[in-house]
């Protein structure tokens, strides 16, 4: 049974590729369209395998697969149990992924890896979706706008049924609707940014939090105010957030309670990350391990599992690439500004990824979710750098083999 549903929806899923709007407008090839989302449901395959395999008791994935049925079971049995089991915003923002699970197993006869398998269709779409705002963004940079993709971490990450997954998908869809909401304005892209933000906040609001600041600089780089007025209005804006108890507190508040909930858990690749106690001091008594955290953790050799080593040398060559690109556009010569395009795009991604990994640093104390945590940005990271280096030639060289194939 469950090999016969495996063969139907990978037959429909496979007709959807060739025939989806989204993805037939992306620029790539159908075959190649076909072996990107066999890759990324493979690696969601494999990653089921790994967590059943070594992690302790088989993993948070494996966990939201037998809590969905357990659910399943209260929502039509034991409904009072159900309603305690979501009786807040907490309780109910942390089951999503248990709610996506029971839908998955009534379309495959609770079978995890066809959940995998259907979870991964409107995941890939947002992938592409991202492609396509890259790859217009980014012009004539297949590598930065294929980087969506083939970021292993990002990959190993998103291609499970994982809150990453969603949030991955999320962006991808909103950054496309951004990107024609600020070119092309009208009602439709403004209503879809909204929900697709408004869901990015139920599933986890610190990246809702982050994406503003982000979203703000774009717009205003692509569309300048009076430059005095908006960096005077910055300024009086985060000098009230500091002064004002009244802001300022309930700021300090959330997050010591956010990084409080983690501090409480136990794991085996723990941190080192001093406490914070709802003042500005704990915060700054913070940062510097919160920027190690955020930004370079898992250090080669640390972790005390040898798969922290891949992932530490992605983020090493990942930050090569971000260093290299950063010291040659400070060395480059100033472009005049009729012929220079305006970064307002390049900052955005930026922004999002730098604030995002260290809000990461200041709230989880652990190697293997901070690597977790921390994929969704990476593309938002080295895609501008990888694109500041285009007209190097190895990059040049690099660009012309996906070009011709893609």
């Amino acid at each position: 049974m469950h090999i016969l549903l495996l063969i139907v929806y990978g037959i429909l899923a496979s007709i959807a590729i060739w025939k989806l709007p989204v993805l037939r407008k992306s620029g790539i090839r159908p075959g190649w369209l076909w072996l990107l989302f066999a890759g990324h449901v493979l690696t969601g395959w494999v990653h089921n395998w790994i967590a059943w395999r070594y992690f302790p008791d088989h993993g948070d994935i494996w966990n939201y697969f037998s809590l969905s049925f357990l659910y399943r079971h209260r929502l039509t049995s034991e409904f009072n149990l159900f309603l305690s089991d979501n009786s807040t915003w907490t309780y109910v923002t942390h089951n999503g992924i248990i709610f996506i699970q029971m839908l998955l197993d009534l379309l495959s006869a609770d079978d995890m890896y066809i959940n995998t398998l259907l979870f991964a269709i409107p995941v890939f779409l947002g992938n592409v979706a991202l492609f396509r705002v890259f790859r217009r963004r980014f012009p004539e940079d297949t590598l930065a706008a294929t980087s969506v993709f083939w970021l292993p971490s990002v990959l190993f990450w998103t291609a499970c049924i994982y809150r990453e997954g969603m949030l991955y998908m999320l962006l991808g869809f909103l950054f496309y609707h951004l990107d024609h909401l600020f070119t092309r304005p009208g009602r439709r892209p403004l209503f879809n940014a909204i929900i697709l933000f408004f869901l990015i906040a139920y599933f986890r609001i610190a990246v809702a939090v982050t994406l503003i600041p982000a979203v703000l600089i774009w717009y205003w780089i692509e569309h300048p105010l009076p430059r005095r007025m908006t960096i005077a209005g910055m300024i009086i804006l985060f000098l009230l957030t500091l002064s004002i108890p009244g802001l300022r507190t309930p700021l300090l508040r959330t997050v010591t309670t956010e990084q409080a909930s983690f501090q409480v858990l136990q794991g085996h690749s723990r941190l080192y990350l001093p406490a914070l106690d709802g003042t500005l001091t704990s915060v700054w008594r913070a940062f510097p391990t919160a920027l190690r955290n955020g930004f370079f953790e898992p250090l080669p050799g640390s972790g005390g599992q040898p798969v922290y080593l891949a992932f530490s040398i992605e983020l090493v060559l990942i930050w090569l690439i971000v260093l290299f690109a950063a010291g040659r556009s400070l060395a480059a010569k100033p472009a005049t500004p009729t012929s220079a395009p305006r970064p307002g795009f390049s900052a955005a991604c930026l922004l999002f990824a730098l604030a995002g990994m260290l809000t990461i640093g200041f709230f989880v104390p652990f190697v293997g979710t901070i690597v977790r945590y921390r994929s969704i940005y990476l593309p938002f990271l080295v895609a501008p750098a990888l694109h500041a280096l285009r007209h190097l030639p190895v990059i040049r060289r690099l660009n012309r083999s996906p070009d011709n194939r893609l």
